[in-house]
């Protein structure tokens, strides 16, 4: 199906081109998300997969890596699309028919599958993936605000306590702190409404990148340092590298705080007295 798709879209010019390769593009990506599932399968099947569950990198870990370098994305990245994956492969057949062939796009397919998350009876999965393909096989492009209300209404027939479980998840929402004995750190937890938590990933960013590039830390260092400034309300990160002609280091970190000194009149008035020149040389 593919060769015949890049067939057509090689043969054809104008829009008729134009769609063509937006079906192999969302083709080869259905295929690079099946891939990416079929790693982590490998693996799983390999002697010895249960103990690495407990190695410090463990097979998702591990793969993600693989996946990552691979496909020159972060292991975050590949993470969510690996789980979008599997989601496609366990869940909804249908739909990854439709994908496979093109006919709608990863971001559509992502959000078909984190909005369902919630959908967990298998009647109703069964349902849902039937509706799905049904309402986006022949579907004119949508906005994404129209895409998720048109998913929320599919997944609201087939499934209503799906939504419910959804307000239940956000009415759970919180951030743990756990300080860690006598190691000085501590973990953070928490669940956050998709919005915020976004507008915290975007900020930790910006205050990560505010030190010159010989800045000794990690990308992730200087993120959870983000959170230093972050509590104390500083507008950067004081810059590590200890160069006289660092630019970051002639800007340090503004906190905001207002000092309040509190003191009689004519203390402010007093004036102290010349101190006596010092003895000279002999």
């Amino acid at each position: 199906m593919f060769d015949s798709l890049v067939a057509s879209a090689t043969g054809a010019s104008g829009a008729a081109g134009l769609d063509g390769w937006t079906r192999v593009e969302s083709a080869s990506c259905a295929r690079r998300v099946a891939a990416m599932v079929d790693m982590l399968a490998v693996v799983h099947a390999a002697d010895g997969s249960a103990e690495r569950d407990q190695w410090c990198l463990d097979n998702w870990s591990a793969v993600t890596a693989h996946i990552g370098a691979a496909a020159r994305i972060t292991s975050g990245a590949a993470s969510g699309m690996l789980l979008v994956g599997i989601a496609l492969r366990e869940r909804f057949p249908k739909v990854a028919a439709l994908f496979t062939a093109g006919l709608i796009s990863y971001p559509v397919v992502r959000a078909m599958v984190t909005r369902s998350a919630n959908v967990i009876d298998p009647d109703a999965l069964r349902a849902l993936d039937e509706q799905l393909s049904s309402a986006f096989q022949d579907c004119e492009p949508l906005s994404v605000d129209k895409t998720e209300k048109t998913i929320d209404a599919i997944i609201a027939d087939v499934d209503p306590l799906a939504l419910r479980r959804r307000e239940a998840q956000a009415r759970d929402r919180r951030v743990d702190i756990t300080i860690e004995d006598g190691s000085g750190l501590a973990t953070l937890f928490s669940t956050l409404f998709a919005t915020d938590a976004h507008a915290l990933d975007l900020r930790l960013d910006a205050l990560a990148d505010t030190v010159c590039p010989s800045d000794p830390r990690t990308k992730d260092q200087r993120r959870a340092d983000a959170f230093h400034a972050l509590t104390h309300g500083a507008d950067r990160l004081a810059c590590l590298c200890g160069t006289d002609d660092c630019l970051a280091a002639l800007m340090p970190p503004s906190t905001g705080v207002v000092i309040y000194v509190v003191t009689h009149q004519d203390t402010l008035d007093a004036r102290p007295e010349t101190p006596p020149p010092p003895p000279p040389d002999e």
